[in-house]
């Protein structure tokens, strides 16, 4: 069920981002990283802990959109479809 239910946070901050990816304003970079870091609470385990990079492919599509948040649009808009990707392969994996 946890993999259901990150795929479908993933996909659901892929989708925000995406849309203010659209309508950039000042602010961008600051609301990636806040929408991020808020979901990024789903892949908390037991200790508290975050998965590792490279262990989890979900977060690490979800942490890439931060790391992009600085370049082109165009980098932010296939970093979200990559996200979207990686959701739809979790749910079908399933």
């Amino acid at each position: 069920m946890k993999t259901e239910q990150r795929a479908q946070v993933l996909s659901q901050v892929a989708e925000r981002i995406a849309l203010l990816n659209e309508f950039r304003t000042d602010d961008f970079q600051d609301e990636v990283v806040r929408i991020v870091n808020d979901a990024r609470e789903h892949w908390r385990e037991g200790g508290g802990e975050l998965p590792r990079i490279g262990s989890d492919p979900l977060f690490d599509a979800l942490m890439r959109m931060v790391e992009v948040a600085d370049s082109s649009p165009i980098a932010v808009r296939d970093a979200c479809a990559a996200a979207f990707r990686q959701a739809e392969d979790a749910r079908a994996a399933r």
